[in-house]
Order: C-alpha cells, then sequence, then structure tokens
C-alpha cells in the first residue's frame, strides 16, 4: 500500500524509486512570517482567539521543570505534575509564535526566544511516563531521570519536535535579525534528539521492525511529527528522502494493523493522534513530494479518515468506546483537506462544519503549530463551504470492529442517536465493554460510555482492570451471577448480525466475555432503532449454568427519576423514558462524584449508575427495555 510509494521491483530486486523531495529552501507548504499580506488577512475568528490567548503570556515567565516533578511518577504514579508544567511551555510558545506573526510588530519576540531557549535546555523532550528505553544504569528496573546524552523518541518528543521546527520555518527570518545562534541551536536539537534517530534506530517498538504487531497511535503520532521537522529543518536532500522512504516503511506495517473498515479500535479521541495524524503528514508528504506521496485513493485511508465522522454526535460528543473522552474536537482542516482530495464531499462538509462550529465556541489549539497553521490557511475556503447540517448517513456499519451506528433524523441534534459495538476485550486502550451501547437524544447524553479518567503509572499496569471506568459493570452492560467480564481478546463477542431499514439493529453473542465462573451459557444481546415508533428497544436473552443474581447497568450522567413505567431522564429540550417491567427489576442509583479533570470536562460533577436486579431470575429468560424521547411540553 505504501512502499509500493517509494519502492519498485527490479530484474536486480527491490530498490527505491526515482522520486524527488523539495529540498528545505523549496517546501513551502504555508505562509512565513514575512508573509504579511497573508498574516493581515487571517481569519477574524481565529485572530481574536489567538490575541485573547496570547494576552495571558505576555512577558511569560517559562515555569521551571525540576528533578523532583519528573521523578514523582516513579514515586506516586502521578502523571498530571509534570505534565502540567510541560505542557504549558508549548502551549506559551505556540500561542506567542501565532499572536507575534498575526500582530508583526515584534512586540512578542523576547517571549519567543525564552521559551525556545528552555525547551531547547531541557534535559529530554521525553516524559516521566515514557522514559522506558532500554538503557543501562536503571533504578529498580526503571530510569528515574532522563539522560542528556541518550536521546530517546517518544509521542510528546515529536509533538516537541513539531512545535520548534513549525517556530524555525514561520519565524527563522525574523529570529537571526535577533540572534542566528537562536535558530542554530533549534536546528542543532532537533537534529540530535530526534532527525538522527529517526533516520538510523531500528529499535524503537513503534516503528514495525521488531516482532511486535500491536502498534498502535504511537507509529504514525511520532513518525509524521519526526517527517514535520525533517521537511522544515534538514538541509541534506538526500536525508530529507531518506526520511521519506523510511517512514512509509513503518507506516506500512501501522496500517496493515487498521481494519478495512477504517475502525479505531482506541476510540474516537485517539483517532485525533492516529489517522488525524497520517492526514496531516500525508498533506504535508504530498506538497514536498510534488504528488508522488498520493494516499487519497486508497480505500482503507478513506474509510479511516471517515470514521470520526461516523461516531460524531452532536455538538462535540463522539462515541468515546476505548480510552476516550466524550468530548472530542474533530481537526477540521485535515478532514476538510482529506474531503477535498478524496473527492468525497461528506468529509469536506463534516470538515467545514466542525471548523465553523469550534471557532464560534473559541476552540483553537496553536499549541498544534503545524495543524494551526493549516487551519490558517484553509479557513476562508471552509467558511465558504460550511452548511448547517452537513451530510449524515441514517446508519453506519463498522463490521471488522462490530459497531453500529444509527440516528432518528439527519439533524444532528433532534431525535435519537444510539451506537453499539460488538468487538473483543483485546482491543488497543481496552475497556471490558461487549456489547456496550450509547443513546444521546437532541444531542444530549443520555446512557453513556463513562470514558478513561487522567491516566496515572497503574493504568498501563496488571492494575488496569481495577480502575471503574475499565470495567464491565460501569458500562451499560449485564453483570451475571455477580461476575463482570474479563480483558483479553479471546473474551469477545461471537455471531454478530447486523440489519439497517427502517429499524437499524445489531445482534451479537456477548456471553463469551464473561468468564467460566460466571456460568453463562448464552447470552444474546439485540440493540436496534425503529424510526417509524422513534424508539431504541435492547432485548436481552439468556441461558444460564446457574441463576443466582442478573444486574443490568446502566450509566447517564442525569440523575433518573423513578416511573411507574421505569426511569424518566430530564434534558433541558424534554425527557427520555427508559420502560421495562418495574414489577420484575428492583432500582438502585449509585451517585459518583467526579473529581477527575477528563470526567468533568466531558460530564460535570456527577455520573449515575442505575442497576436494575432480577427479582426472579430464571436460568433461560429474556428481558425488554424501550428508550423513547418526549419534547418538552409535547
Amino acid at each position: 500500500m505504501l512502499r509500493e510509494l517509494v519502492y519498485e521491483q527490479t530484474e536486480s530486486g527491490v530498490r527505491t524509486r526515482a522520486f524527488s523531495v523539495q529540498s528545505k529552501q523549496d517546501f513551502r507548504p504555508f505562509a512565513r512570517y514575512g508573509d504579511r499580506a497573508f498574516w493581515n488577512a487571517a481569519d477574524d475568528g481565529l485572530r481574536t482567539i489567538t490575541l485573547r490567548a496570547a494576552k495571558e503570556y505576555e512577558n511569560y515567565a517559562y515555569p521551571m521543570l525540576p528533578a523532583s516533578a519528573y521523578r514523582e511518577y516513579y514515586s506516586s504514579g502521578d502523571r498530571a505534575g509534570y505534565e502540567a508544567l510541560y505542557d504549558a511551555r508549548r502551549r506559551a510558545l505556540g500561542t506567542l509564535v501565532l499572536a507575534e506573526c498575526m500582530e508583526g510588530d515584534g512586540r512578542h519576540i523576547q517571549d519567543i526566544i525564552n521559551g525556545l531557549w528552555c525547551i531547547c535546555e531541557e534535559s529530554s523532550w521525553v516524559l516521566p511516563a515514557h522514559n522506558f528505553i532500554y538503557e543501562p544504569e536503571a533504578i529498580n528496573g526503571e530510569r528515574t531521570l532522563p539522560d542528556p546524552d541518550l536521546p530517546t523518541l517518544d509521542i510528546f518528543s515529536g509533538e516537541t519536535a513539531m512545535l520548534l521546527a513549525t517556530t524555525y520555518y514561520l519565524l527563522k527570518e525574523r529570529l537571526d535579525r535577533e540572534d542566528p545562534l537562536i535558530c542554530r541551536r533549534v536546528q542543532r536539537e532537533l537534529k540530535r534528539r530526534v532527525i538522527d534517530p529517526f533516520l538510523t534506530r531500528y529499535d524503537y517498538w513503534w516503528m514495525g521492525y521488531s516482532e511486535r504487531r500491536d502498534i498502535n497511535n504511537w507509529a504514525p503520532w511520532c513518525i509524521m511529527n519526526c517527517i514535520t521537522a525533517v521537511l522544515f529543518c534538514e538541509e541534506e536532500d538526500g536525508l530529507r528522502k531518506r526520511a521519506v522512504v523510511r517512514a512509509m516503511d513503518m507506516l506500512e506495517t501501522y496500517l496493515a494493523g487498521v481494519s478495512e473498515d477504517g475502525g479505531c479500535d482506541e476510540g474516537a479521541t485517539y483517532w485525533g493522534r492516529s489517522c488525524g495524524m497520517l492526514l496531516e503528514g500525508f498533506a504535508m508528504l504530498y506538497g514536498a513530494t510534488d504528488g508522488t506521496i498520493d494516499i487519497y485513493g486508497q480505500p482503507k485511508m478513506k474509510n479511516f479518515a471517515n470514521y470520526i465522522r461516523k461516531l460524531f454526535i452532536a455538538k462535540n460528543y463522539v462515541v468515546n468506546f476505548a480510552d476516550g473522552a466524550a468530548r472530542c474536537n474533530p481537526a477540521a482542516e485535515l478532514l476538510f483537506t482529506a474531503g477535498l482530495r478524496m473527492q468525497d464531499d461528506a468529509l469536506a462538509d463534516f470538515g467545514a462544519y466542525c471548523f465553523v462550529w469550534q471557532t464560534e465556541h473559541g476552540l483553537f489549539a496553536p499549541q498544534s503549530l503545524c495543524r494551526a497553521m493549516m487551519t490558517l490557511t484553509n479557513a476562508a475556503a471552509m467558511r465558504q463551504r460550511k452548511k448547517d447540517t452537513p451530510c449524515f448517513e441514517r446508519s453506519c456499519i463498522l463490521p471488522d470492529l462490530g459497531i453500529l451506528v444509527a440516528r432518528e433524523q439527519p439533524d444532528l441534534e433532534k431525535g435519537l442517536f444510539l451506537c453499539a459495538k460488538a468487538g473483543g476485550n483485546g482491543d488497543s486502550h481496552n475497556h471490558n465493554d461487549v456489547g456496550n451501547f450509547v443513546v444521546y437524544w437532541n444531542g444530549d447524553p443520555i446512557l453513556v460510555d463513562v470514558g478513561v479518567e487522567v491516566y496515572r503509572r497503574n493504568f498501563f499496569s496488571g492494575d488496569r482492570y481495577k480502575i471503574w471506568t475499565m470495567q464491565s459493570q460501569y458500562h451499560n452492560l449485564p453483570t451475571i451471577n455477580g461476575i463482570m467480564q474479563h480483558e483479553g481478546a479471546e473474551y469477545a463477542s461471537k455471531d454478530v448480525v447486523f440489519s439497517t431499514g427502517e429499524t437499524d439493529s445489531i445482534t451479537m453473542e456477548i456471553g463469551g466475555a464473561y468468564p467460566a465462573e460466571a456460568g453463562v451459557e448464552s447470552y444474546r444481546r439485540r440493540v436496534a432503532l425503529n424510526r417509524s415508533t422513534r424508539k431504541i428497544t435492547l432485548c436481552d436473552t439468556w441461558r444460564l449454568a446457574r441463576a443466582e443474581r442478573l444486574q443490568m447497568n446502566f450509566m447517564s450522567p442525569v440523575k433518573p427519576e423513578s416511573d411507574e413505567q421505569g426511569l424518566r431522564f430530564w434534558t433541558e429540550s424534554g425527557n427520555v423514558l427508559l420502560s421495562y417491567d418495574t414489577a420484575c427489576w428492583r432500582m438502585e442509583l449509585e451517585t459518583r462524584h467526579l473529581t477527575d479533570a477528563k470526567l468533568t470536562a466531558s460530564w460535570g460533577s456527577k455520573m449515575h449508575r442505575i442497576t436494575l436486579t432480577c427479582e426472579h431470575l430464571l436460568k433461560e429468560g429474556a428481558a425488554e427495555f424501550v428508550i423513547s424521547g418526549q419534547a418538552q411540553g409535547g
């Protein structure tokens, strides 16, 4: 797929194709600081957001990154303390760079120089949680501080490289007027820490050269940021081409693990750093190679790009299976550009829609400086293209992941939205959630996937499934005879059947997701949205080796009220009824007070678990739950 773009078969064997990569001097993917006509005409919405944010960073004192903060991860497992300081530096620099480019008066130059210098002075650009490269002198099997003489590449050193390289590209001429050593230092640090390791090493697991094949978002995230650093800062043409060839070689392995339906088993949030990174990097490579690296006709890439559109709900809500947040702002400019080049009107419309919605809500991320420049470059075209309601299919199926998406109406903020998954419990960033589903009404969450908290050390350890958000009992799933689902690829759904039409449904056998001690012989689940009746129906049928206890769990940010028909969830636009046989099910309500920053950003301060316990459980039985909405005053 990708190797064919850079290699060819000859009589004497495989060799690199004859193609060129634009020189450092010729490579101009977007405007520079000196292109004042571009900056003077910059989008008013983006200008307002950027200049407002830049006021916070005037005469900015970049925070220290003490060794004690780096080592805290190893003593307590906390990641947030160091990462907050680390991110603050980069957020300030990205904001100041864009503000200086927009204003062009030199007011932010000294603060930019301070930011560049202090980041270049950092012992490592690698986060503590990723400082695991196999080198000597580890303490208790781990290195608690980074070795400046052994630069390593993780996703965040790559992000730092992108930020510094893009700053170099935009401001080099202006910074050279202050002191040429500034940009020489940036170029030297990028070469030493990122470009040379990327061009010469084979031992990073995300490169795809080892026996490991479960390569996740790290591959495109690292590779494409390294490519950006090369394209902006590498002087030698031969090395520039070598970087492109290596990137295609590595990404071939990554894309081989992406399903043909384009499903991202890491969830919608990680789509931005998996497919999103591919789209960002390929946009750069398309220009740098004069169209030689053209992936836009590949069916898998088109499906991968559309994944985020298919799992978009409304406002900034997305379906957040696996480690993802329920609120996500898709990279609008990447979707827009891909849609145009793929001749996919729905994707281009979606990108334009997201751009306008995000700018109207003050959302623009200058820390991702390369994406920010792409946004500025395409802003006028996206505004011109934007439609009130982009194109969304009534139903979508991702057969490889076992996902059904169904909308009652094409308007994003009207009617019922359903997404249900089959799949298995061996996904990257897995939650034990086979058979889980979410329901939104008029764009508001009713039954949800809680998501993931701010990462701590135990999230990637043997204790992962002790964390409540990872457990099936805190998803919209049954707990059978007191037993939850188990992690592992072998704990999966079977016999998955999709049906679409006036009623869209998914039916699956989920009994295999539970360990043997649960005593499950069969547990079939069907979830369906019927547009004629305007209802979602959940039907579960089971056959158990023993009938001790069956509990149905439902998660909601809305505290329900008991009703003679079941439970009623009130929203600003009306209410949603979850009806069931109240004589057969005893309801208990658990309220969890949320303090985690990721969870509160999605749901506010509370999450409610509704547990319905079957009063007279039989070894063989069935239950039906019906969800319907009623508008305010209806």
